[in-house]
């Protein structure tokens, strides 16, 4: 994946369900059944565990995630109208530039 321009005060997309759930529930439950298990098999289990989970649970996240979406698209049109769309132009100048400096 292609790490997109952020220009300066630009919001941050939302989270998905998945990480909405592991960052609240899901890491530390996987850390505490497995203790001594490195970043890369927490993840994994991590994993098994978010696709193990039935509906009802993960709808919480869902619905989270929705929210924080729009909340994401309000903030994100709000910041666009007031200068961001100047400021991301500029971001992605200079980013370009960074890029070509380097190749050349």
């Amino acid at each position: 994946m292609v790490k997109g321009v952020r220009a300066e005060g630009q919001p941050k997309r939302p989270m998905s369900a998945y990480f909405l759930w592991m960052n609240e529930e899901g890491r530390a439950m996987v850390k505490q059944k497995n203790p001594d298990a490195p970043i890369t098999e927490v993840a994994k289990k991590c994993g098994e565990e978010w696709r193990g989970l039935d509906d009802a649970s993960k709808k919480k996240y869902e619905k989270m995630q929705v929210q924080a979406k729009e909340k994401f698209d309000k903030d994100y049109k709000e910041w666009l109208e007031n200068g961001g769309e100047e400021a991301l132009k500029q971001a992605k100048k200079e980013t370009q530039a960074k890029k070509d400096k380097k190749s050349a």
